[in-house]
C-alpha cells in the first residue's frame, strides 16, 4: 500500500534510522550529556494541578490529594543540546490529622520535613522516558487549626532531548517521605520515615508543559535548504521521505513595498498565513515552512512622473488570480552565520493589480486586469523564530537587491492601450519590500477560526485574525 497521508508525523522507523533517538536505549532523552545550545526565547511559567491518593498507615488510610506544580520550561530548543527545566516546585496540603500522625505521640505542635520523589515523563507520539526528581520539603511548622502546605523544591537534570519536534512534560504522581522535625536535643532516630507512594487519579490531564524541538543547523547549510523546498507544495501531495511536519501557530503578516519610480510605499493590512505547517527533513535537518496568505486591496497616491497627483487601488495576487486568492508561501529556516538567530529565506511570487485610478481627480478606468505581465519575483531573507511565542521576525529584499516591478498588461479603457502609460511610471528594478511576521500567542490550530482572542500585532481588532483569514480563504478572485 503507498504511504498516502498528510504530511502531520514521521515515523519511529524514520527518526531511528536518522539517530534521533537516543543510540543506547531507544528512548526520548540522555540526561546531562549535551552541551548547551544557543540562545533562545525566554523561558515560560508552567503549571498543573493533579489529585492523587496517597495510602497514609492505618488507621488514617487512603487520602485524596490536590498536588500542584510549577516550573519554567525553555520555549524551545536545538535536537543535540541539553534543556533545563528551572524553578521546579511541588505544593499539598497535608490534612491536619495525616500531619499530626507523623509527631510524637500526643503532641499537636511541631513541624515536618522529609523529601519527594516523582518521575517527569518526557514523550512524543508514541516515544517516552522518564526523569527521576528528587525535592526537598524544607522544615515546615504545623499551623495552630487547619492543614498543613508542605512545599518541596529541587533542581531538576539536565535534559538532552535527541528528537525533533514538540516534546509533552507530564507530571506524575509522588512518593512522600515524611517525618517529625526532632528537638535539638533528642537522641538520633534508629529508624528511617516511611515511604508513602501516591497514586495519580485516573482520567485527568496531567501535561505540566511543551518544549519545541528545532532541527541543528550548522552553519553554511543555508544555502542547500531551498533546494528541499520543491516535494513540499500543497498539502494534499504525497509528503518526501522522513518529513515531520508540525502545525504552525497563527501568524500575522504585514508587508510594506516602496517603488523606486513612484516615490510611494505601499502598506499593506494586517494579513494572515493560513493552514501553516513547520516541516522538518529529519534525514538533511533541513526546515522550512509552508502555509498561504492573501492581501486585502490597498489606495496608493503619488506623483506620477514625478509632478502629476495619482492615485489607485493596488493588489498583490497569486500567479493564477483568476482561479485563487491565496499567495502560496514557502520559507527555508537557518540560523545566521553572524548573529546566529533563526531566520527564513524564501521566494513569493505574486503578481500586482491596479485599479479605480484617479490622475488629477479625474477617473481613469484601468479595466478589470491590468496586471504586471510577468509575476513579481521577491526573494526575502531575515531573522525570523517560527517558535518564538509572540516573536517578531522582519524580512526583506535587501539581500537580494530589492526587487523589479515588470511591465503591465490588460490596462486599456475605451480602446485605448494604457500599458506604455504605466510602465513609464511606476516599472523598474530597485524596489524594496519588508515583510513583518508577528506569532500571535496560544494557538496552534492551522484553522484561524478555532483560536481563541490573542495578542493581535499592530492594526488588527481582537477577532480580526479569524475573520479576516476565513475571508481571504473563501473569497476567490
Amino acid at each position: 500500500m503507498s504511504r498516502r497521508v498528510r504530511p502531520r508525523s514521521v515515523t519511529v522507523t524514520a527518526l531511528a534510522a536518522a539517530g534521533l533517538l537516543s543510540a543506547a536505549n531507544g528512548a526520548l532523552t540522555g540526561v546531562g550529556s549535551a552541551a548547551p545550545g544557543p540562545a533562545v526565547p525566554p523561558d515560560t511559567q508552567a503549571s498543573t494541578s493533579v489529585s492523587v491518593h496517597c495510602p497514609f498507615a492505618d488507621p488514617l488510610g487512603p487520602r485524596a490529594l490536590t498536588v500542584e506544580t510549577t516550573a519554567t520550561l525553555p520555549a524551545q530548543a536545538k535536537a543535540g543540546t541539553s534543556a533545563t527545566i528551572g524553578a521546579y516546585a511541588v505544593k499539598l496540603s497535608l490534612p491536619r490529622e495525616v500531619a499530626l500522625s507523623f509527631l510524637p505521640a500526643g503532641a499537636t505542635t511541631g513541624a515536618l520535613r522529609g523529601t519527594v520523589q516523582l518521575d517527569l515523563a518526557v514523550h512524543q507520539d508514541d516515544r517516552s522516558d522518564k526523569v527521576p526528581v528528587s525535592l526537598v520539603v524544607a522544615p515546615t511548622p504545623l499551623p495552630e487549626t487547619g492543614d498543613v502546605v508542605l512545599t518541596a523544591t529541587g533542581t531538576v537534570p539536565e535534559i538532552a532531548i535527541n528528537t525533533i519536534g514538540a516534546v509533552t512534560f507530564d507530571v506524575t504522581a509522588p512518593t512522600l517521605t515524611l517525618e517529625a522535625v526532632p528537638a535539638s536535643d533528642a537522641p538520633p532516630a534508629t529508624t528511617a520515615p516511611p515511604k508513602v507512594a501516591c497514586t495519580l487519579d485516573e482520567g485527568q490531564q496531567a501535561t505540566l508543559g511543551k518544549i519545541m524541538v528545532l532541527p541543528k543547523v550548522t552553519p553554511g547549510t543555508e544555502q542547500k535548504q531551498p533546494a528541499a523546498l520543491g516535494g513540499m507544495k500543497t498539502m494534499d501531495e504525497e509528503p518526501p521521505p522522513n518529513v515531520y511536519t508540525q502545525p504552525l501557530g497563527l501568524v500575522s503578516v504585514i508587508s510594506n513595498s516602496t517603488v523606486k519610480k513612484l516615490g510611494a510605499t505601499v502598506v499593506s493590512t494586517p494579513s494572515f498565513i493560513v493552514n501553516g505547517f513547520i516541516n522538518v527533513n529529519v534525514d538533511t535537518a533541513d526546515a522550512w515552512i509552508t502555509g498561504a496568505t492573501a492581501f486585502s486591496p490597498v489606495t496608493v497616491s503619488f506623483l506620477g512622473f514625478g509632478f502629476v497627483p495619482v492615485s489607485a487601488t493596488v493588489e498583490f495576487l497569486p500567479v493564477d488570480y483568476q482561479n485563487s486568492r491565496m499567495i502560496a508561501v514557502t520559507g527555508a529556516l537557518y540560523t545566521d552565520e553572524v548573529t546566529q538567530l533563526a531566520s527564513m529565506r524564501a521566494t513569493v511570487q505574486v503578481k500586482a493589480r491596479m485599479s479605480h485610478a484617479e490622475i488629477n481627480g479625474v477617473p481613469l478606468d484601468l479595466g478589470p486586469d491590468c496586471v504586471t505581465k510577468d509575476p513579481v519575483q521577491l526573494k526575502v531573507s531575515g531573522p525570523y523564530d517560527p517558535f518564538e511565542p509572540g516573536g517578531r521576525g522582519h524580512v526583506d529584499t535587501r539581500e537580494a537587491g530589492g526587487f523589479t516591478l515588470p511591465g503591465f498588461s490588460g490596462c486599456s479603457t475605451g480602446g485605448q492601450d494604457l500599458n506604455p502609460l504605466l510602465e513609464g511610471m511606476s516599472s523598474g528594478p530597485g524596489n524594496q519590500a519588508d515583510i513583518y511576521l508577528y506569532n500571535l500567542l496560544g494557538c496552534e490550530t492551522p484553522d484561524p477560526a478555532d483560536c481563541p482572542p490573542l495578542t493581535n500585532p499592530p492594526g488588527s481588532g481582537p477577532s480580526a485574525a479569524a475573520a479576516a483569514a476565513q475571508k481571504a480563504a473563501t473569497k476567490p478572485r
